[in-house]
């Protein structure tokens, strides 16, 4: 058995089975591993509000590592006055010509703003939005795009949804224009844009220090190309049974799908048995 001391898992497609919960023998055995005085730790592309209620079905008192890494919270309670651990924003130059080139050039597209636990978009009645809503349990807020881009608060996360053509058109021209921010597809359809200070193995990185643990007690659990860094760099990376081949070949272990009770699986393989 490894000496993991804290678990780092992904939310959706990993923790999370295709109709979007938890079943009951994944909770029971993630409840084992708290018990046993070891960290779980969710790390999602999920906005705050979208990780609390499956925080407080898990009854974990863990940080919080939000938009893949852009944002690490501290509180528990995961509210406005949550203690906020790191926090890296995309420029607002960078944020600005961003959106300008969507809606000149993909126009098609569905375009999100993150800020801290803020969800914007400019049409609520639009059908990518109300799909994420349904999954997430949160209400986004329609508003001017600009003026909020130009505000004090800070950009966390871009999130643009729509066909994958599009979708993989738009990764090439954001990874060729623009240094300062990284992007990547969560989904086919999801394109995930953060500041380059903030990903998932950053994330690790400083809360091994938080917690003063040694790379070889850390595991990190997920399921697609995002996932990919965390699990080559954990001492054990699990990829689950429904993830892509690329991100199988550089895990330690690859477990069973998600619909398969894979978490339940790499749990008990590592740390219950």
């Amino acid at each position: 058995m490894a000496n993991i001391k804290v678990v780092f898992s992904d939310i959706d497609g990993t923790l999370l089975n295709s109709n979007h919960q938890i079943t009951s023998c994944t909770k029971k055995a993630i409840k084992k591993v708290v018990q046993k005085k070891i960290e779980f730790i969710l790390i999602s592309a999920r906005m705050p509000s979208g990780m609390k209620a499956i925080y407080h079905d898990l009854d974990i008192k863990s940080p919080l590592i939000c938009y893949n890494g852009a944002l690490i919270l501290g509180n528990p309670e995961v509210n406005e006055n949550s203690k906020i651990l790191y926090s890296a924003t995309i420029s607002k130059n960078d944020a600005n010509k961003i959106y300008d080139n969507i809606k000149r050039k993909f126009s098609n597209l569905c375009f999100n703003l993150f800020s801290f636990d803020q969800w914007m978009v400019e049409n609520t009645e639009d059908k990518w939005i109300k799909q994420e809503s349904k999954i997430i349990k949160v209400q986004p807020m329609e508003v001017n795009i600009k003026n909020c881009i130009n505000q004090d608060e800070g950009v966390h996360k871009i999130l643009c949804m729509g066909e994958p053509h599009l979708i993989s058109e738009l990764e090439s021209e954001i990874n060729s224009s623009f240094l300062d921010v990284c992007c990547y597809c969560s989904k086919d359809e999801y394109l995930e844009i953060t500041s380059i200070n903030a990903s998932k193995v950053l994330s690790i990185k400083a809360l091994q220090l938080y917690f003063s643990v040694k790379h070889e007690e850390v595991m990190a659990i997920g399921d697609n190309f995002n996932d990919l860094a965390m699990i080559e760099y954990a001492g054990i990376g699990v990829a689950m049974g429904n993830a892509p081949k690329q991100v199988k070949d550089a895990s330690d272990f690859v477990t069973k799908s998600n619909d398969q009770e894979g978490m339940q699986w790499a749990l008990e393989t590592f740390i219950l048995s």
